[in-house]
């Protein structure tokens, strides 16, 4: 790739790809220093100066890639495309099996949070060691809104099942994704709170028991 290039500018290239890649490994210390220290002490209570100790650089190292603390919180989200609700599902409107895809998704969404370390973790953060301040209003203002959107998808995939008759057509899909993502999180929060996860659930009859529910009259 440097064919044609002179020695010096051989030499230049090769120092900015070393320079980018220690950017990089530099950044992706920070946010596990921060993803670490968040869920061990709180959002709240924890500084830039914690973040850099535990990442073994300095302040200024940080403010070179962050403008402030809660940029490092939404990057260590980011980093791994991780939404901030964990159901939600947006299927394609022409899915041809609804109803049995959206609970196959859901049972995969629910495994991953529950069994996952690192999901746990981040989703740890999110409920459990996340203040409400002021200075996280915006973060929980998003938290909300991921919510309401999730429970939306989840009710727009019902109603596909309705029209493929699926579902009867008096089903209430919207009240039945409340109950279903209302259902998932709870048991996903409840679970959160625990020192060990408890390894008798299971994702898959959690689901079936949820839209067994709904379904028998």
């Amino acid at each position: 790739m440097y064919r044609g290039a002179s020695r010096h500018d051989r030499h230049r290239l090769k120092h900015m790809k070393r320079t980018k890649a220690q950017a990089w490994d530099t950044r992706a210390k920070i946010l596990d220093a921060a993803e670490a220290v968040f869920f061990s002490h709180g959002v709240t209570q924890t500084t830039l100066d914690e973040i850099a100790d535990a990442a073994g650089v300095t302040r200024g190292a940080i403010y070179g890639h962050f403008r402030n603390k809660d940029a490092v919180f939404d990057a260590i989200f980011e980093r791994f495309a991780l939404p901030l609700d964990p159901f939600t599902i947006p299927l394609p409107e022409d899915e041809s099996d609804p109803l049995g895809t959206l609970k196959v998704e859901l049972e995969a969404r629910l495994s991953r949070a529950l069994r996952d370390t690192r999901t746990r973790r981040l989703y740890g953060i999110v409920f459990s060691r996340c203040e409400a301040t002021e200075s996280t209003a915006l973060f929980f203002h998003r938290v909300r809104s991921a919510s309401r959107l999730a429970e939306a998808q989840i009710e727009r995939v019902l109603c596909h099942a309705v029209a493929r008759e699926q579902l009867s057509a008096d089903f209430n899909a919207y009240e039945a994704a409340l109950f279903i993502h209302a259902t998932l999180t709870g048991v996903f929060r409840k679970d959160l709170l625990r020192r060990r996860r408890d390894t008798r659930l299971d994702p898959g009859r959690i689901v079936s028991v949820t839209f067994r529910c709904l379904t028998q009259h």
